[in-house]
């Protein structure tokens, strides 16, 4: 008896939680060449395991982006960059929300980035909108890369700046 009646709340409680799925999005990976220009590499390849149980200090759960699949305006840097990060033996990047607290710009994600066999801890500030069916993201955060033992590339002599500012864009359903 006590065991199904623990099953019956669990598998309710699972009930009441939605989960988000992407339709759309992308991150950004805004860096700098010192004394030349900026890189501004972007993926659209995003999947998510997140819920939402009750509004949206409740989102929990997980958002990997495909750095494999970053692209900037200049393919020769990308193949530079690409190495750089070892996205062939690390093609994922996963970020894990554990906390979700509205704050007076918007709400503050404390998460942990997974990025290049490393996990640190990140924080993002973002705009979220809960929309009935739909939620919308738009977030910030940056690191830098030497903290995911990733040492910047230099380029024809000149530097890549260390710290990674991020972009992070996403539409997400509720199912």
């Amino acid at each position: 008896m006590k065991k199904s009646l623990l099953f019956s709340l669990l598998a309710a409680s699972s009930l009441m939680a939605s989960s988000l799925v992407i339709t759309n999005a992308s991150v950004k990976a805004h860096t700098e060449v010192f004394g030349d220009s900026t890189i501004d590499p972007v993926t659209t390849s995003l999947t998510s395991r997140l819920s939402m149980k009750k509004g949206i200090e409740s989102i929990k759960g997980t958002v990997d982006v495909s750095i494999r699949l970053l692209k900037s305006d200049n393919a020769d840097r990308d193949e530079n960059m690409i190495e750089a990060i070892e996205s062939n033996k690390y093609p994922l990047a996963t970020y894990t929300f554990k906390e979700v607290k509205k704050g007076s710009n918007g709400y503050n994600i404390s998460g942990i980035l997974d990025f290049h066999g490393v996990k640190k801890p990140l924080s993002i500030t973002a705009d979220i909108v809960d929309k009935g069916g739909k939620v919308s993201f738009k977030g910030k955060g940056s690191f830098n890369m030497s903290s995911f033992a990733v040492k910047p590339p230099t380029l024809l002599m000149l530097t890549v700046r260390d710290r990674v500012d991020l972009t992070i864009t996403a539409e997400f359903k509720k199912r």
